[in-house]
């Protein structure tokens, strides 16, 4: 099979049906020529909305330089995917800790919910509250492992680090600026941040870790 050819003519973004319909090929025979095609570099997957999986297709081989980014890491170690139209690459490898506070800085409120389950995976909690406080973000990110302990298994953390997370300054009580919970006021009263998320955004996302 000519797959630079297939690649040349299909390149781009594809689910398995959009490949199937390009080709007038059934869509298990997508599939197979879709691996197959993986096998040779020339196709890398992700994940959509609702966690489609999206085909990523170019008739180049594919190297892939660096790290995986941050959205990636996050959605590797999440059951909330996060998708993005560019695949980003990042110098070093991304600790869970400094995914953690990097969410907690992004402003995004699809992946700061994402980022809750990460801290489950927790080994350093000093690592955390080193890059918590170089974003500006410690305060923030204590709110979010407090609220994480309300929904899943999470480790305590260093009595010391909650301490010192406490007393950081923070510039913008939001998280996510112009949102506010209805349901959490003791969490945000005993750590002076405001939470974005609600109770049912919670519910969805513990629903999202038992599938």
């Amino acid at each position: 099979m000519d797959w630079n050819r297939i690649g040349r003519e299909t390149e781009g973004l594809h689910t398995a049906e959009s490949f199937a319909e390009e080709l007038g090929i059934s869509r298990q025979t997508a599939i197979n020529y879709l691996h197959a095609m993986r096998r040779e570099g020339m196709v890398s997957t992700e994940r959509g909305a609702r966690g489609r999986r999206l085909y990523s297709i170019s008739p180049l081989r594919l190297r892939e330089f660096g790290f995986p980014g941050l959205a990636e890491t996050i959605s590797a170690n999440s059951p909330l995917k996060l998708s993005s139209p560019v695949r980003e690459r990042s110098d070093h490898e991304i600790t869970i800790e400094e995914a953690i506070a990097s969410a907690a800085a992004s402003g995004d409120f699809r992946m700061v919910m994402a980022s809750l389950p990460l801290f489950r995976k927790v080994s350093d909690w000093w690592e955390l509250y080193r890059f918590s406080r170089r974003l500006g973000v410690a305060k923030q990110v204590g709110a979010l492992y407090s609220l994480s302990r309300l929904l899943f298994r999470v480790r305590s953390a260093d009595r010391r680090v909650l301490t010192l997370m406490k007393k950081a300054r923070v510039k913008d009580a939001f998280i996510i600026k112009g949102m506010r919970s209805s349901d959490f006021a003791e969490l945000e009263k005993e750590w002076g941040v405001l939470l974005p998320f609600n109770r049912s955004d919670l519910d969805r996302l513990k629903e999202t870790g038992h599938r």
